[in-house]
């Protein structure tokens, strides 16, 4: 799941960060208005790390469901780096590989799925009631529980923690 301890960063269409938690800044210093590639290539004593000048731009170029999954290795420790692309942003989130998640995949229903999937795509609030002909009362529901049961604030973090525990992909 995540907690404080991943490290988060959002970069806007055009590669620059637009958003990170705390201990993105915390590590990484503030990037706000930095390019995505520059801030996280700040990573100290990190090998296999994908980050490039343009990297943003590629993810968000190639398709809505394409997200990249890259094992690194910071201070001796494996983690992985998920970057998805999410409503023409790409949420970029480091993670310890060693963290189980057996128990987060399994309280997930078969309609919160469905709904991260829509999520996934693109589709709105009122769009995905209307695919699935419920209320979007209903909907919110659905993304408010995903989110206390994933420990995440925002719907990308849904997305993006989707694509590391392997719903989508």
């Amino acid at each position: 799941m995540l907690n404080d301890s991943h490290l988060i960063v959002v970069a806007g269409e055009n590669g620059k960060v637009i958003g990170q938690n705390s201990t993105a800044r915390q590590k990484l210093g503030d990037g706000k208005g930095l390019y995505c590639w520059d801030l996280m290539n700040g990573l100290q004593k990190t090998e296999k790390l994908p980050c490039r000048q343009g990297c943003v731009l590629e993810i968000l170029g190639s398709s809505v469901n394409k997200a990249r999954n890259t094992r690194i290795k910071q201070d001796g420790k494996h983690h992985q780096l998920t970057c998805v692309p999410a409503n023409g942003m790409v949420v970029c989130v480091l993670t310890s590989t060693l963290e189980d998640s057996t128990d987060v995949s399994q309280s997930l229903s078969p309609r919160e799925r469905e709904v991260m999937q829509l999520l996934a795509d693109g589709e709105t609030t009122s769009s995905i009631a209307a695919q699935l002909q419920v209320n979007e009362s209903t909907i919110r529901t659905h993304i408010e529980r995903m989110r206390a049961k994933l420990c995440v604030s925002t719907r990308a973090a849904v997305v993006a923690e989707g694509y590391r525990l392997g719903y989508l992909g």
